[in-house]
């Protein structure tokens, strides 16, 4: 009955969309761009497929560009495959979710590869497109941003070439777990090392022979992504600062720990209560600054844009996303992960994270520090 009431919801509120559907405009100092690329690791093989082609990923990069930037192309968002399940996974009338449109410019140049590049992975049966309004947001305050999909774990991966890829996991195998964190974290080590790879990086529009910067950068991510963020700072020292939206700890870093600086942001009530032992056992093993927030009103699924989308339809889902706003989510992980970034990044500080005045945030709570 719930879930019949939720679908109603969405069908009602997206019955009269006719034209493009915006995601609200971003708030920072810098306007912003971004770039779909596709990235084909030829030294590894892809395990989840019988033909064995190299593991073949596709990302986003979001990034600031010049006050000055004349044209600005505005794209549909959300891949054709991807916007079809989404009809159908929330019941809106057909076509809906291929009209969403992001305000910042698609292929514009890009102005300021000096600035701290931080890396992305999406939840579970995610995709890099479904954090995307996040995503530009935090873009906006001075960050490059390379969004990451994961294939075979991702809802559907879509390549220019006109080839698709949907999960195909199975959830329940023994050893799936760990099996895919290891996959997830190599994408994430294989993308970082893209962006110093002339044949990737002579893509990206204003970049030419300039190059960003990939020695010392951040990475975060959702649920499963929050896993992947929190073994990759353990495998490989580049990546200094994590920020885990949601995910559990797993991975062999639960007990080696890491020394990169760790920021988890929790929903009050996480998707598996199981999740909580793996957050308080790793916490003793992080050598480096660490702080645990939790965000009040808030489920697993708040912390990526389906409490946006929701917002920007007029649909009530609730008891899905919980009763944070999808724009009051945006402006509490936007503002917490550019504090920390900024400490970490730019060697910028401020108090929020230490919360000593929290009438702005009433919401987030620390846990641990």
């Amino acid at each position: 009955m719930r879930q019949n009431n939720l679908i109603l919801s969405m069908l009602s509120a997206a019955a009269a969309v006719t034209a493009n559907i915006m995601y609200p405009n971003i708030t920072g100092p810098y306007r912003v761009g971004y770039k779909h690329l596709e990235l084909v690791d030829h030294g590894r093989k892809e395990i989840y497929s019988s033909s064995h082609q190299p593991r073949d990923l596709m990302s986003t990069l979001f990034y600031p560009i010049a006050d000055n930037q004349r044209n600005c192309n505005i794209e549909p968002l959300i891949t054709p495959l991807l916007a079809q399940y989404l009809d159908g996974l929330l019941s809106a009338p057909s076509g809906t979710f291929k009209q969403f449109a992001l305000p910042s410019c698609a292929n514009a140049d890009l102005a300021h590869p000096e600035l701290p590049l931080v890396l992305f992975s999406h939840g579970y049966k995610g995709s890099r497109l479904l954090y995307a309004g996040f995503l530009q947001e935090f873009a906006s305050y001075g960050y490059n941003v390379l969004a990451v999909d994961h294939p075979f774990d991702a809802t559907v991966v879509e390549y220019p070439d006109g080839r698709s890829q949907f999960n195909t996991l199975s959830d329940d195998r023994p050893g799936i777990i760990e099996e895919v964190l290891n996959v997830r974290v190599a994408d994430m080590i294989f993308a970082l090392d893209s962006m110093n790879n002339k044949t990737i990086t002579s893509q990206v529009p204003g970049l030419n022979n300039k190059a960003l910067r990939t020695d010392h950068v951040g990475i975060m991510g959702h649920s499963y992504g929050g896993s992947t963020t929190f073994q990759t700072t353990a495998n490989d020292t580049r990546f200094v600062a994590g920020t885990s939206f949601d995910g559990p700890f797993w991975g062999s870093a639960n007990t080696t720990g890491t020394d990169a600086a760790i920021m988890l942001m929790a929903a009050l009530q996480p998707s598996d209560v199981n999740w909580l032992p793996t957050w308080d056992n790793s916490w003793p093993e992080l050598r480096s600054f660490k702080r645990r927030f939790e965000v009040d009103g808030t489920l697993h699924l708040s912390f990526d844009d389906f409490p946006l989308m929701a917002d920007i339809l007029g649909a009530d889902i609730k008891p899905l996303v919980g009763n944070v706003t999808g724009s009051r989510m945006v402006e509490i992980q936007s503002a917490f992960t550019t504090s920390f970034f900024n400490q970490f990044l730019k060697s910028q500080s401020d108090d929020l994270l230490d919360m000593s005045d929290q009438k702005d945030w009433p919401e987030v709570s620390r846990v641990m520090k």
